[in-house]
């Protein structure tokens, strides 16, 4: 991406209003160089310490007037020296444009908010955070975890969207709470999975080992071992049932199990792990059951599998998948 691109598109993204296409590609784009992930943090720090972060119209005018001002002559080093110093005039402007907009801000106006890290996984790709009281997390692919860059003195707050796995360091006098969509899962030291899917059917929080406690706005709810909270979003119903933790868990291993799941809901774990976009040839299509394990198979292998089990027919264009059942399409020729 151009660095104008790049830079417009962080603003968008810590004004919360890109896509999930958008994330994806910004987390890519983080994940590829330290200098990247410096160029993120500083942006994000200038825009946290605003009480009143600017509208990305405003970022994007700035940044105009910015770029004119910072115009570079022309071009007489080599170019891969031009390229270099263009990309730091767009990194110092991207931070000028900022700076302007917040009217200054920055230097003079202390902090509302702790700083934040914000750790993002592209699809197929997996991230270890050792978080600052030695907790572990394991993001799954396309998800984010934003978490301080240092925990209070009485609780220690982590938002999640998309998947991941906690291993949370006992401190009683500290719990660890871990927010994700309307839900707050509260621990003081455990293993548990959380799933906030965007756009998935439902959420889940999967209690491994110790104890958690689950808030929302309709109540609280207490987990031992071996249960599992679900909230259907389609009904609004929120129960315990036991799980199969080498399924809910099998992501760590880059594994897909489906017992007896929807096919619509297999198809978020697919598209997370391969970094494609399924497409339904019609709603009979998504309700198919599926029942298959695959240990780390390569897509061409979980595709085939399941045309060879006679139900479905797929298609692909690039990373656009288009699936249908293969009586619908046998009986349409």
């Amino acid at each position: 991406m151009e660095a104008e691109e790049i830079y417009l598109l962080i603003t968008r993204y810590l004004a919360r209003q890109t896509s999930s296409d958008e994330n994806e590609r910004l987390a890519t784009w983080v994940a590829q160089s330290s200098d990247h992930e410096r160029t993120f943090e500083q942006l994000k720090a200038v825009w946290q310490a605003s009480p009143t972060p600017p509208a990305p119209a405003a970022t994007a005018a700035a940044l105009r007037q910015v770029k004119a001002r910072l115009a570079p002559p022309v071009p007489v080093a080599p170019p891969a020296i031009r390229r270099w110093r263009l990309a730091r005039r767009y990194q110092t402007a991207a931070l000028l444009v900022l700076l302007s907009v917040l009217g200054g801000g920055y230097f003079y106006a202390r902090p509302t908010v702790p700083a934040y890290r914000l750790s993002l996984t592209p699809a197929g790709r997996q991230q270890t955070i050792r978080l600052p009281d030695g907790s572990l997390v394991t993001l799954a692919p396309q998800s984010q975890l934003r978490y301080p860059v240092r925990f209070s003195e009485t609780s220690r707050e982590v938002y999640l969207e998309g998947e991941a796995f906690f291993e949370v360091s006992k401190n009683p006098h500290r719990p660890f709470r871990v927010h994700s969509g309307t839900w707050v899962t509260q621990v003081l030291g455990t293993k548990f999975n959380v799933s906030a899917v965007r756009g998935a059917s439902q959420t889940a929080v999967s209690l491994v080992e110790g104890q958690v406690q689950v808030n929302d706005d309709h109540g609280q709810y207490l987990l031992a071992p071996g249960q599992q909270l679900l909230g259907d979003h389609a009904t609004g119903r929120i129960y315990r049932q036991a799980f199969n933790k080498a399924r809910v868990t099998a992501w760590r291993s880059n594994k897909l199990v489906f017992q007896n799941e929807k096919l619509a809901d297999a198809a978020s774990q697919i598209e997370r792990l391969y970094g494609v976009k399924l497409v339904f040839a019609d709603p009979a299509t998504a309700e198919i059951r599926l029942w298959a394990t695959f240990n780390n198979e390569p897509l061409t292998a979980v595709l085939g599998a399941l045309h060879q089990a006679g139900s479905l027919d797929y298609r692909r264009e690039g990373k656009v998948i288009y699936l249908r059942q293969a009586a619908a399409k046998s009986s349409g020729e």
